[in-house]
């Protein structure tokens, strides 16, 4: 099994916001700091989707493969049709829509970053056989103004 190029102690990516298993928001850099096992050479699995996701967040309106190839901030040799694949495959899990742009697609995100977190985490609680634990374990991470913030949601949904 290959491992992540890593120069200077760091691999060679960096910009992409990324959830580690504790849901604390990190860097991609960060998430990849440690020697990662791959397959082939390449990122690990849904690192890549989460680069072009915040490449489509980042630039706000639609984006043809080649925009999406130039505006990664991945330095690696990535090749052209592994983002125009990735892009697909996205598109086919409804995290994307897609319209003719000329000869090409564009391609625009379906959700906010913050829907698509929302997401994850549901994703993540689904997993778990004691969502309540989970929840309290979540909690306990949360510092006092996320928990401040949550109540004050939690309090404006029971209004209505």
């Amino acid at each position: 099994m290959q491992r992540a190029p890593v120069v200077s102690g760091l691999p060679r990516v960096s910009g992409v916001t990324t959830f580690d298993s504790s849901t604390r928001a990190v860097s991609l850099q960060q998430t990849l700091s440690e020697e990662v096992p791959m397959r082939d050479g390449r990122l690990p699995m849904g690192a890549l989707e989460s680069a072009v996701m915040e490449v489509l967040w980042e630039n706000g309106g639609w984006l043809v493969p080649s925009e999406v190839h130039a505006k990664l901030p991945i330095e690696r040799n990535l090749h052209y049709t592994t983002v125009m694949t990735t892009l697909g495959r996205l598109q086919k899990k409804g995290r994307l829509e897609r319209r003719k742009d000329g000869r090409a697609f564009a391609y625009h995100p379906t959700s906010t970053r913050a829907e698509w977190a929302a997401t994850r985490m549901d994703e993540v609680l689904n997993i778990t056989s004691d969502r309540s634990a989970a929840l309290a374990h979540f909690l306990d991470r949360l510092d006092d103004d996320d928990r401040t913030q949550l109540r004050r949601i939690l309090s404006e949904k029971g209004k209505r």
